[in-house]
């Protein structure tokens, strides 16, 4: 490599302990990936929350998202913060299990945070490092996936072929402050009787 070149590339996986690596354990067989709304060539990291037919093999994506900075409702409050690398996309529903909002556009131009376009005032007001999910409806109050399973490792979306995916099923002293992916209380509901979060 000459001197002084520098190559200004983004890791594709941050490798970290997530959990107590002995403790997970993988469940048999490839389960293939619902790649609606993401993004080809992107890549869903370990621990993604996902929903899993055990019948079909087949798993989608939970798709929540972590308020970064207090939202105010309002007539003018068409904008939330919410930390990067989420799974949101134009057109999905956000709630939070009693309002909820239409997201029309996502600005991902900031480095600390992305910015959802709500069409409408979400309704209430929203703390800071809550946590969204993706809604049924507009009126936000059910969920439309439910975790039931994780991601053990990551994987790339792509386009031509099946997406086959490995699924944890168990794990202990998860470290959920350390997670790329925001888990819901509703989806710890699931999760918990194989998954211990360390809060």
């Amino acid at each position: 490599m000459a001197a002084g070149t520098h190559y200004d590339l983004t890791p594709q996986y941050e490798p970290q302990e997530f959990y107590r690596v002995e403790s997970g354990v993988r469940k048999s067989g490839p389960y293939k990936l619902d790649i609606t709304n993401l993004v080809v060539g992107s890549f869903l990291p370990v621990f993604t929350p996902v929903q899993v037919d055990l019948v079909k093999h087949t798993l989608v994506p939970v798709r929540n998202v972590k308020v970064v900075e207090a939202y105010t409702t309002g007539a003018d409050a068409l904008s939330i913060k919410i930390a990067k690398k989420s799974l949101a996309y134009a057109g999905m529903f956000i709630g939070s299990g009693k309002k909820g909002a239409e997201v029309t556009a996502i600005d991902k131009s900031n480095k600390d945070y992305d910015v959802l376009t709500i069409k409408a005032a979400f309704g209430e007001d929203i703390a800071k490092d809550a946590i969204l999910f993706e809604a049924t409806a507009v009126g936000g109050t059910v969920k439309k996936n439910t975790a039931n399973f994780v991601l053990y490792d990551a994987k790339k979306v792509e386009s031509d072929g099946a997406v086959l995916c490995t699924l944890l099923m168990q794990a202990y002293e998860v470290k959920e402050s350390k997670l790329i992916l925001p888990i819901h209380e509703l989806d710890k509901v699931g999760l918990t009787c194989r998954f211990q979060f360390d809060y």
